[in-house]
């Protein structure tokens, strides 16, 4: 779900093509790409002229840049006089996503001939991988990027051939992605389409046409990147935070109709001007963050009689709660009605006791306490708009007492537009709180930024943060979790801006922040998510770490997937599976099935979504890790290791334990039972670099049970911040508890007592 964008089945409100004004899709048509040139030589459409003049060593020159998941190297071919042509040789960003930086800005830099070109947003880091790369190679010609003409889209004139043209792109999924279908989108995944009308200098209107991205993210792209980019007269359109990968898809597609029109791409490479605006509101209570947390939040301060700010970042509400399905809550009229007399004290009591009681108690009990309100405080609502809600538990015991309410965006929004805004909330999009306003110890507001750049202030008594973790800020991993060798699963444009803001003021983190793992196996390079891949941890085959060494019965990957298996492969970092061609020929014919046997299956109670008839697209999906560096497949064993960069020693020992455990069937090592100890013996042999998904993080800020950020005196401060959400610290610990539901049921429970606490901090 890595910047997830959800879609309604064709059933649903929106159907794939007939929701919606957007950018286009064309058909096999490329500018650039890896292995492909662009030159115009003798052709100068615009009217940049040098500061002096530059004069190159001609030549062609190799050159490289740090795009987001490694170097992107292009070849750069000079005159004496001219940039002539660039050509991206190797890159290992995504194709459609970073279409525009790959493809149309060594376009635009050809055209103007010059490197003060603006990066296109969402897609920064590709975008200064080109213009570094294109940098140095100017340097190593003989010449200084600072000599060259500033860059001006005005001064290019458009000579296009009027008409419609369609371009096509795919964005949140790809072709022969399986995993969007869980979140509304089409079985079959199709690319985005737009339809570009142009007459001879300008486009007249974008429309988009089909979209099989996810349902609630994708519509804020699909409404307003296409108004954008016809009032801007632009590709470089601001990106729209929360369907980055929509709004990509819709600018690589736009900029494929436009060169079937045979556009002067330069003269739609504007930089969106920024405001110099200010804006100030006074309230009550601001709260940072209109995801689940937020939208109880703000639903129960406005009935609470509280004047409120919301301030959210994205274009979009209900965050990463969109992609839940259920709820864990306990005490609610749903259990009463289902005969579930599991208590809060069973509840709480099998919670620490999983812990070990390394979580806050007050806290835990307060939560749970609160959680069957919160249950038939939102089903109330609910009813009122004729919306389904919540069910009732599918079990009475054990750690499957989730009230399901279904994924996506629409639960929410009815609540946003019935209660909260008719109520008096303001609720600003596309605005990035940025620190917190503090005097005399307490909070006193925030002050945030739209994305147009008007500066606004909030003055309010009392902030509550709920922006859901960090999932998306591998900086900041690196900083907290000591490392970011994860897969995001989850919603990116969670970057731990609530958790900086609270530190920066004196609060201090919990003593257990965590990475919310997943079940699977994914890779930070490659979507594996999105098909088979992300299963191969399911099969008990032979899992190395990066010096070759094996480190756990891999069994556990199915038994206990998360306590043991992704806690497992989140110590080692990269972890790399191996198997045989028989192997991976049973997964592509049977998946799990043949790989396993319904014995196994059957005694693990493996999960449904695994347990297909075959895994039809894996071939595709190995060429490609493969092609990426990220598999390799090799006659010997030995081979393999070579290839996959294993210390020589430690693997040959390794494989000859294993081989010797295979013969004895027995693990002395670890106990992983004999019918999953696969065979080694005949080869081509596959080695896979995994890494952990993660859906994102959880504890954050410390705080009381009345969650109040708590400084370093264990007292709250600064006086008036309270944090709910993935963004404050206490409830969870590490390994992930096994209670379904268990983070969704804190994000809205723990938004809607925060206002409990909140009046009374402020006397209400």
């Amino acid at each position: 779900m890595n910047d997830q964008e959800a879609i309604p089945s064709e059933g649903n409100a929106f159907s794939r093509r007939s929701f919606v004004q957007g950018v286009a899709s064309i058909a096999g048509l490329g500018i650039l790409g890896a292995g492909g040139v662009f030159s115009l030589a003798g052709c100068t459409p615009g009217k940049a002229e040098a500061k002096g003049a530059v004069s190159f060593t001609p030549g062609t020159y190799t050159a490289a840049g740090a795009g987001k998941h490694g170097d992107v190297t292009i070849e750069a071919t000079f005159s004496e006089t001219r940039i002539e042509a660039i050509k991206v040789v190797s890159h290992a960003e995504t194709d459609d996503i970073s279409y525009v930086p790959l493809n149309v800005l060594p376009q635009v830099i050809i055209e103007s001939q010059s490197v003060s070109v603006d990066t296109v947003s969402g897609a920064t880091l590709s975008s200064q991988a080109i213009i570094t790369a294109v940098s140095d190679a100017v340097k190593q010609a003989g010449a200084s990027p600072k000599d060259l003409p500033d860059f001006d889209a005005s001064a290019f004139e458009q000579h296009m051939t009027a008409g419609t043209y369609t371009g096509e792109a795919y964005g949140k999924w790809k072709a022969g992605s399986i995993e969007g279908e869980r979140f509304g989108c089409p079985a079959v995944i199709e690319p985005l389409t737009v339809d570009v009308t142009v007459d001879e200098t300008s486009i007249k209107s974008v429309e988009v046409t089909s979209c099989s991205d996810t349902p609630g993210f994708f519509e804020p792209a699909v409404e307003r990147m296409p108004h954008d980019i016809v009032e801007r007269q632009s590709l470089l359109v601001d990106t729209v935070t929360g369907a980055t990968l929509t709004a990509a898809a819709i600018s690589a597609a736009c900029a494929k109709a436009l060169e079937q029109a045979g556009a002067t791409m330069a003269g739609f490479a504007k930089a969106t001007p920024r405001v110099e605006n200010e804006e100030a509101y006074d309230a009550d209570l601001c709260i940072v963050g209109a995801g689940a947390a937020g939208s109880t939040a703000a639903l129960k301060a406005v009935e609470e009689g509280l004047s409120v700010v919301i301030l959210e970042k994205t274009a979009r509400i209900s965050g990463e709660g969109s992609c839940a399905t259920g709820a864990l809550a306990v005490g609610s009229k749903l259990d009463e009605a289902v005969g579930n007399h599991v208590t809060v004290d069973e509840v709480f009591t099998s919670m620490m006791d999983y812990y070990y009681w390394r979580t806050d108690a007050s806290l835990t009990y307060n939560v749970l306490s609160h959680s069957g309100e919160m249950i038939d405080w939102l089903q109330d609502h609910w009813e009122q708009t004729g919306q389904k809600g919540f069910s009732a538990p599918k079990a009475t015991s054990g750690t499957s007492i989730a009230h399901d309410y279904g994924k996506g965006r629409e639960k929410f929004q009815v609540l946003w537009d019935t209660f909260i805004t008719p109520a008096g909330a303001t609720l600003l999009m596309s605005t990035k709180a940025e620190e917190l306003i503090v005097e005399d110890g307490a909070v006193a507001g925030v002050r945030a930024t739209k994305q147009d750049g008007t500066a606004v202030t909030v003055h309010a008594r009392s902030v509550l943060v709920c922006t859901g973790g960090f999932g998306g800020n591998p900086s900041m991993q690196r900083e907290i979790l000591g490392t970011s060798d994860f897969y995001l699963n989850g919603v990116a444009s969670n970057t731990g801006d609530g958790i900086a803001m609270c530190r920066q003021e004196g609060a201090v983190l919990s003593n257990d922040v965590s990475p919310h793992l997943a079940e699977f196996c994914s890779n930070d390079v490659l979507d594996f998510y999105a098909g088979y891949m992300k299963f191969l941890n399911q099969a008990g085959f032979l899992m190395l770490d990066p010096s070759g060494n094996r480190y756990m019965n891999e069994t556990f990957c199915i038994t206990h997937a998360l306590a043991r298996g992704a806690s497992g492969m989140r110590r080692v970092g990269s972890s790399y599976i191996i198997f045989t061609q028989a192997d991976f020929d049973k997964l592509l014919t049977s998946g799990v099935h043949d790989v396993l046997g319904e014995d196994i299956i059957a005694e693990y109670k493996m999960r449904e979504r695994i347990l297909v008839p075959s895994y039809y697209t894996l071939q595709d999906e190995m060429d490609a890790a493969i092609a990426h560096g990220q598999a390799w497949k090799a006659d010997t064993l030995e081979e393999l290791g070579e290839q996959a960069g294993f210390d020589p020693t430690t693997y040959e020992r390794t494989l000859s334990d294993y081989q010797a455990v295979i013969a004895s069937g027995t693990d002395t090592l670890f106990g992983k039972r004999s019918e999953l100890l696969h065979p080694l013996d005949e080869g081509p042999f596959y080695a896979v670099r995994v890494v952990s998904p993660i859906d994102g993080t959880y504890n954050g800020i410390k705080v009381n049970d009345h969650l109040q950020a708590i400084g370093k005196d264990n007292v709250p401060s600064p006086a008036g911040l309270f944090v709910a959400g993935q963004d404050s610290g206490g409830y969870f610990s590490y390994p992930y508890t096994d209670y379904v539901g268990a983070t969704c049921g804190y994000a809205l429970t723990s938004g809607m007592m925060a206002i409990e606490y909140i009046k009374e901090y402020l006397g209400k």
